[in-house]
């Protein structure tokens, strides 16, 4: 991990060494304003939808889409990422099957990579993993060529097969010094790489 400047404290892991690190999808700080945006993004198309169809549509679909998102990741409480003894749990983002989840043992793993992506404002922290090479791809890894160009043309930064194995923080919350200290307790051979 990146040193933290002088005067700075490192934050406190939440799990003590031996314990399991696990993160379900759930609700999030920025919930907090995206979901009452959503509820007036459904309100105000309700009301444009007599004079402006299209836009009240939109709108309505917009926030409604976000709002179901969210239901779903709560009531579907299924693990975002789990560090125990037997390997990495990566899960896959409602509404996404629970048969997208890739559990890949610490055996496969030769580092844990992690890494962000700006978008516009919005900063995603991801979680990656760099595996041994030869092996098949994860279940709910990116395997189509065109979108791993995308998206490897946003985050150049980042080697192709991390990123085909990596998954966001997204309706879930990353605390790094829990993850190393998991990491570091289970599979101290397994490096800890963060790309910024």
């Amino acid at each position: 991990m990146a040193p933290f400047s002088s005067g700075e404290t490192a934050p406190i892991s939440t799990v003590g060494p031996g314990e399991v690190y696990e993160v379900w999808f759930g609700l999030t700080r920025r919930d907090l304003l995206l979901a009452p945006v959503s509820v007036v993004l459904v309100a105000v198309g309700v009301l444009m939808f007599r004079d402006e169809p299209f836009a009240g549509i939109l709108a309505a679909m917009l926030g409604g889409a976000y709002l179901l998102l969210r239901l779903i990741a709560v009531l579907g409480r299924r693990v975002a990422l789990r560090v125990d003894a037997a390997g990495v749990t990566l899960g896959q983002v409602p509404p996404w099957p629970s048969s997208h989840t890739a559990v890949v043992p610490w055996s496969d793993i030769e580092s844990v990579v992690l890494w962000t992506q700006q978008t516009g404002v919005v900063t995603t922290p991801y979680v990656g993993l760099r595996r041994r090479r030869g092996l098949p791809p994860l279940p709910g890894s990116a395997r189509s060529r065109g979108l791993r160009w995308l998206v490897q043309t946003a985050v150049p930064y980042v080697p192709p097969a991390v990123l085909a194995d990596s998954r966001p923080a997204t309706f879930w919350r990353l605390h790094r010094p829990s993850l190393e200290v998991a990491v570091r307790h289970f599979a101290p051979a397994v490096d800890i790489v963060d790309l910024g």
